[in-house]
Protein backbone atom coordinates (compact mmCIF):
# COMPACT_ATOMS: atom_id res chain seq x y z
CA UNK A 1 0.00 0.00 0.00
CA UNK A 2 1.23 3.17 -0.72
CA UNK A 3 2.59 5.56 1.62
CA UNK A 4 0.14 8.93 2.43
CA UNK A 5 0.36 11.96 3.97
CA UNK A 6 -1.87 13.36 6.45
CA UNK A 7 -3.83 15.21 3.60
CA UNK A 8 -4.43 11.91 1.91
CA UNK A 9 -1.87 12.45 -0.96
CA UNK A 10 -0.55 9.76 -2.62
CA UNK A 11 3.55 8.82 -1.76
CA UNK A 12 5.86 11.62 -2.64
CA UNK A 13 8.87 9.52 -2.84
CA UNK A 14 8.26 9.06 -6.50
CA UNK A 15 9.05 11.40 -9.04
CA UNK A 16 7.11 13.99 -9.96
CA UNK A 17 5.83 13.81 -13.67
CA UNK A 18 6.74 17.52 -14.30
CA UNK A 19 10.12 18.01 -12.83
CA UNK A 20 10.76 14.53 -14.36
CA UNK A 21 9.76 15.46 -18.26
CA UNK A 22 11.54 18.90 -17.66
CA UNK A 23 15.16 17.55 -16.60
CA UNK A 24 14.77 15.35 -19.11
CA UNK A 25 14.05 18.26 -21.98
CA UNK A 26 16.90 20.13 -20.48
CA UNK A 27 19.35 17.34 -20.16
CA UNK A 28 18.70 16.43 -23.73
CA UNK A 29 18.55 20.09 -25.06
CA UNK A 30 20.88 21.98 -23.15
CA UNK A 31 23.33 19.00 -21.25
CA UNK A 32 26.07 21.08 -19.66
CA UNK A 33 23.24 22.96 -17.99
CA UNK A 34 22.16 20.57 -14.94
CA UNK A 35 24.17 20.68 -11.56
CA UNK A 36 21.78 18.84 -9.61
CA UNK A 37 18.13 17.58 -9.32
CA UNK A 38 16.29 15.90 -7.10
CA UNK A 39 12.49 14.60 -8.84
CA UNK A 40 10.94 12.46 -5.79
CA UNK A 41 9.96 14.16 -2.25
CA UNK A 42 7.63 17.00 -1.42
CA UNK A 43 9.43 19.92 -3.18
CA UNK A 44 11.10 18.53 -6.37
CA UNK A 45 13.85 20.63 -8.19
CA UNK A 46 16.45 21.31 -10.52
CA UNK A 47 19.54 23.35 -10.05
CA UNK A 48 20.92 24.84 -13.07
CA UNK A 49 24.21 26.97 -14.01
CA UNK A 50 23.59 30.71 -13.61
CA UNK A 51 24.91 31.26 -17.04
CA UNK A 52 22.37 28.36 -18.67
CA UNK A 53 19.37 29.96 -16.61
CA UNK A 54 17.76 32.21 -19.80
CA UNK A 55 18.15 29.53 -22.17
CA UNK A 56 16.56 27.15 -19.60
CA UNK A 57 13.55 29.21 -18.78
CA UNK A 58 12.94 29.91 -22.69
CA UNK A 59 13.43 25.82 -22.85
CA UNK A 60 10.55 25.18 -20.54
CA UNK A 61 8.28 28.02 -21.20
CA UNK A 62 8.12 27.36 -24.79
CA UNK A 63 7.84 23.81 -24.60
CA UNK A 64 4.58 22.57 -25.52
CA UNK A 65 4.62 19.34 -22.88
CA UNK A 66 5.52 21.63 -20.03
CA UNK A 67 4.15 25.57 -21.18
CA UNK A 68 5.39 26.81 -18.02
CA UNK A 69 4.04 30.32 -18.80
CA UNK A 70 4.59 32.21 -15.12
CA UNK A 71 6.71 32.73 -12.98
CA UNK A 72 4.69 32.53 -9.91
CA UNK A 73 7.66 33.35 -7.28
CA UNK A 74 11.03 34.49 -7.20
CA UNK A 75 12.62 34.09 -3.79
CA UNK A 76 16.34 33.83 -2.55
CA UNK A 77 17.88 31.04 -0.11
CA UNK A 78 21.24 32.09 2.02
CA UNK A 79 23.66 29.06 1.95
CA UNK A 80 25.81 30.85 4.63
CA UNK A 81 27.95 27.83 5.46
CA UNK A 82 28.51 26.76 1.24
CA UNK A 83 29.13 30.59 1.03
CA UNK A 84 26.53 31.34 -1.59
CA UNK A 85 23.27 32.33 -2.21
CA UNK A 86 20.52 30.58 -4.31
CA UNK A 87 17.44 32.36 -6.47
CA UNK A 88 14.99 29.95 -6.19
CA UNK A 89 12.44 30.12 -9.61
CA UNK A 90 8.50 28.77 -9.21
CA UNK A 91 6.91 28.61 -12.12
CA UNK A 92 3.79 26.98 -13.57
CA UNK A 93 1.56 26.07 -16.31
CA UNK A 94 -1.78 27.76 -16.86
CA UNK A 95 -2.25 26.77 -20.23
CA UNK A 96 -1.77 22.91 -19.69
CA UNK A 97 -4.03 21.56 -17.54
CA UNK A 98 -2.42 18.55 -15.23
CA UNK A 99 -4.62 15.06 -15.84
CA UNK A 100 -6.51 13.37 -12.88
CA UNK A 101 -3.76 11.60 -11.86
CA UNK A 102 -1.24 14.40 -11.22
CA UNK A 103 -3.86 16.48 -9.51
CA UNK A 104 -4.13 13.16 -6.89
CA UNK A 105 -0.54 13.37 -6.11
CA UNK A 106 -0.07 16.83 -5.62
CA UNK A 107 -1.72 19.56 -3.67
CA UNK A 108 -1.44 22.28 -6.73
CA UNK A 109 -3.94 22.38 -9.55
CA UNK A 110 -1.69 23.38 -12.34
CA UNK A 111 1.43 21.76 -13.25
CA UNK A 112 4.34 23.52 -11.19
CA UNK A 113 8.12 23.38 -11.65
CA UNK A 114 11.34 24.83 -9.08
CA UNK A 115 14.07 25.69 -11.11
CA UNK A 116 17.27 27.02 -8.51
CA UNK A 117 20.49 28.95 -9.37
CA UNK A 118 23.49 28.77 -6.86
CA UNK A 119 25.92 31.86 -6.64
CA UNK A 120 28.76 32.96 -4.69
CA UNK A 121 28.24 35.45 -2.02
CA UNK A 122 31.10 37.59 -3.32
CA UNK A 123 29.35 37.77 -6.53
CA UNK A 124 25.63 36.88 -6.21
CA UNK A 125 24.98 38.08 -10.49
CA UNK A 126 22.04 35.94 -11.45
CA UNK A 127 20.65 36.85 -15.22
CA UNK A 128 17.15 38.37 -15.11
CA UNK A 129 14.40 37.03 -16.70
CA UNK A 130 12.00 39.59 -16.70
CA UNK A 131 11.55 39.70 -20.04
CA UNK A 132 10.42 35.90 -20.43
CA UNK A 133 8.15 35.78 -17.96
CA UNK A 134 7.18 39.81 -16.61
CA UNK A 135 5.51 38.37 -13.51
CA UNK A 136 9.33 37.89 -12.37
CA UNK A 137 10.06 42.19 -12.49
CA UNK A 138 8.16 42.59 -8.80
CA UNK A 139 9.70 39.13 -7.41
CA UNK A 140 13.81 39.97 -8.64
CA UNK A 141 13.37 43.25 -7.28
CA UNK A 142 12.13 41.84 -3.93
CA UNK A 143 14.93 39.21 -3.91
CA UNK A 144 17.65 41.49 -4.66
CA UNK A 145 16.05 44.53 -1.64
CA UNK A 146 16.17 41.54 1.04
CA UNK A 147 18.95 38.81 -0.35
CA UNK A 148 20.99 40.74 -2.39
CA UNK A 149 20.99 38.73 -5.33
CA UNK A 150 21.79 41.02 -8.35
CA UNK A 151 19.58 40.26 -11.43
CA UNK A 152 21.94 41.64 -14.60
CA UNK A 153 20.46 43.06 -17.72
CA UNK A 154 17.68 44.36 -16.48
CA UNK A 155 17.35 48.33 -17.42
CA UNK A 156 16.88 48.42 -13.62
CA UNK A 157 17.12 47.40 -10.33
CA UNK A 158 16.29 49.04 -7.22
CA UNK A 159 14.45 48.11 -3.99
CA UNK A 160 11.35 47.44 -3.56
CA UNK A 161 10.85 47.39 0.04
CA UNK A 162 13.47 49.60 1.75
CA UNK A 163 14.88 52.55 0.75
CA UNK A 164 17.51 52.92 -1.67
CA UNK A 165 19.87 53.82 1.12
CA UNK A 166 19.09 51.01 3.72
CA UNK A 167 22.22 49.24 4.73
CA UNK A 168 22.78 45.88 3.49
CA UNK A 169 20.11 42.83 3.17
CA UNK A 170 17.81 42.06 6.00
CA UNK A 171 17.15 38.00 4.78
CA UNK A 172 20.89 37.46 4.49
CA UNK A 173 22.05 35.26 7.62
CA UNK A 174 24.95 37.48 8.75
CA UNK A 175 22.89 40.42 8.15
CA UNK A 176 23.18 42.70 11.89
CA UNK A 177 20.15 45.33 12.48
CA UNK A 178 21.76 48.30 12.74
CA UNK A 179 21.02 50.93 15.73
CA UNK A 180 19.95 53.55 13.79
CA UNK A 181 18.51 54.95 10.82
CA UNK A 182 19.13 58.64 9.78
CA UNK A 183 19.89 59.14 13.19
CA UNK A 184 16.45 57.51 14.35
CA UNK A 185 17.11 54.42 16.78
CA UNK A 186 16.01 50.87 15.40
CA UNK A 187 14.42 48.38 17.87
CA UNK A 188 15.09 44.82 16.75
CA UNK A 189 12.53 42.71 16.44
CA UNK A 190 14.53 40.75 19.50
CA UNK A 191 13.81 43.97 21.86
CA UNK A 192 16.29 45.77 23.39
Amino acid sequence: MAKTSPAGDASTNEADPITKAALDLIQRELPDAVVASESGGKHPWIRVKPESLRAVARLVRDDEGLAMDCCHLVSGVDWQADDELEAVYHLCSYAKKPDAEYRKRTPKNDPWLCIKVRVPRGAPDVPTVMDIWTGADWHERETFDLVGIRFTGRKELRRILLPEDWPGHPLRKDWVTPATYHGVPIVPPEGL
